[in-house]
Parts: structure tokens; sequence; C-alpha cells
């Protein structure tokens, strides 16, 4: 069933490819006539700051390799002597970590 020629423009048919008629402004509409609703999208400050820091962390690379090549050379040198007693400290600290759900 086709209606046609209503004010509203409920049921008017138009060509393909026409697109979407413009949006009327509210001043345009008759007395009692709605504006047409438009989806939005809000994002809080919170998840916009998350975003963003997932993006700078995504950008740095898993291997820091600065690090990697000075630490080859102190122990090609022979310079490289860490405290046994803080190595086993920081892993005992790591690893007993009360877990969380």
């Amino acid at each position: 069933m086709r209606v046609s020629g209503e004010a509203n423009g409920l049921g008017v048919s138009r060509p393909l490819g026409e697109g979407k008629p413009a949006a009327a402004s509210p001043a345009a509409l008759p007395t009692g006539a709605m504006a047409p609703m438009e989806d939005a999208v809000v994002v809080s400050s919170s998840a916009q700051f998350f975003a963003m820091a997932q993006a700078q962390i995504a950008g740095l690379p898993d291997i820091r390799q600065d690090r990697v090549e000075a630490l080859k050379a102190r122990l090609d040198a022979d310079d490289y002597h860490p405290d046994p007693e803080a190595v086993a400290e920081g892993l005992l600290r790591e690893h007993s970590a009360p877990l969380r759900a």
C-alpha cells in the first residue's frame, strides 16, 4: 500500500538514489510537530583518557632494544653483577602477591 501527498511526509515515496530529505528546522515545523531524532554517542572523559593511553602503549615496542644492548655489553665485559638478595626479594615479592580476581 502506498500513501503519498501527506503533509508530514509519512508514506511519501521518493525515487531511488534521492537519499533522505533535509531535516526541517524546529522553527519551520508546524505547531505540535516533533523535530526528527538524531543518534549520538557520548564518551566519558575517563574512556577518552584510557583510549588515548591504550593507543600510546600500543605504539611502544615490546622489547626495549637499547636496554638489551646495554645489558649485553655489560655481560660481555663481565661488568654485570646483580645483588642476589635483591633479585631473590624481587622474585618473592612478584610471585607472592595476592591473586586478584
